[in-house]
């Protein structure tokens, strides 16, 4: 079984609430997309994960979901970093803060369900990005757990998490700059080490984060902050470790990177940053070591699985589709 993400096909991306500043110009109206363009970043960027040897499960958004592209949104998923089988893990859909992506949930609920992982629920009055606010730091096998609130996730989903959820102690922290609205602009694992923009969070979280981590902590400057580098793709694919950068990021911090043993991977998916502020790690949702043929699987799950497969979907549809 492979590592697998699911990604949501931009044919639809455009900006239509405008939450965060990434997606306003000057004068405050909405940036424009480049439709063409953001389809030809994305089958670029998708070409670069099935090279570095990640399954890739496609969903489609809707002419009114301009937003559903950033899968990392989707939820959270529960029994992932231990690699569980599908069916012992379970899916809960985000709630989202912004109206007009709160639609996006019932359709992700439902592909992750045809998928053949459970789906959880949770008040429904609590709101939480999912995975984008609350994921694991450090090494997997021990992970330090993070969640994240200030402008997308209520605070006491973190309680909840550490009670019921994850069974383990949370790292709750809160962001402060509105650029960096989610924990996964801010946070990125390298397997051990972790990066991390101090300044996108206040002075409590910040001592938090260097408690957590001292020595293991590799602090992301402006500079790269600015391009986005704490929303990295960080994947381990056997023996091999990949960070899937934005492009922009300094050469330097590459080569930092590099000799932490992981293979960096710069990606330009600047229509999706410049436009709607959403790099790498935003465009895919992590769904761990799977497989089409997956062990416990129905006839029917495996045949979506098939069905909504890269490659399936490409032989469909083509790569401009």
């Amino acid at each position: 079984m492979k590592p697998s993400v699911l990604m949501t096909h931009p044919r639809h991306f455009a900006i239509k609430g405008g939450a965060n500043p990434h997606t306003r110009k000057k004068d405050d109206s909405l940036k424009e997309v480049d439709r063409t363009k953001a389809v030809e970043q994305w089958n670029l960027y998708v070409d670069a994960l099935i090279e570095a040897g990640l399954d890739i499960y496609i969903a489609d958004a809707t002419d009114e979901l301009t937003g559903m592209v950033f899968a990392a949104n989707a939820g959270f998923l529960r029994g992932r970093p231990e690699k569980k089988p599908s069916p012992q893990k379970t899916f809960f859909p985000s709630h989202f803060m912004v109206e007009h992506r709160m639609p996006e949930s019932e359709l992700f609920a439902d592909f992750i369900d045809n998928f053949g992982i459970p789906v959880g629920d949770y008040p429904q009055q609590w709101r939480w990005e999912g995975e984008a606010d609350a994921f694991p730091l450090g090494d997997l096998d021990d992970p330090t757990w993070v969640f994240t609130y200030g402008y997308r996730s209520d605070p006491d989903i973190g309680e909840w998490l550490a009670s019921g959820i994850i069974e383990d102690d949370v790292l709750t922290l809160k962001l402060v700059d509105p650029k960096f609205y989610h924990g996964d602009t801010a946070l990125c694992n390298l397997g051990g080490p972790v990066m991390a923009y101090l300044d996108a969070f206040d002075e409590e979280s910040q001592d938090k984060i260097r408690e957590a981590f001292g020595d293991d902590l590799f602090e992301i400057e402006k500079k790269d902050a600015d391009q986005f580098l704490g929303n990295s793709f960080y994947v381990e694919v056997g023996d091999d470790r990949f960070l899937f950068c934005p492009a922009g990021v300094r050469k330097k911090t590459q080569k930092k990177i590099a000799k932490f043993g992981i293979e960096v991977v710069e990606v330009d998916v600047s229509e999706f940053f410049g436009k709607g502020g959403g790099g790498p790690k935003c465009l895919v949702f992590n769904l761990g070591v799977c497989d089409r043929a997956e062990a416990g699987l129905t006839e029917e799950q495996s045949a979506f699985r098939h069905a909504r497969h890269v490659e399936s979907v490409r032989r469909r549809r083509g790569r401009a589709v």
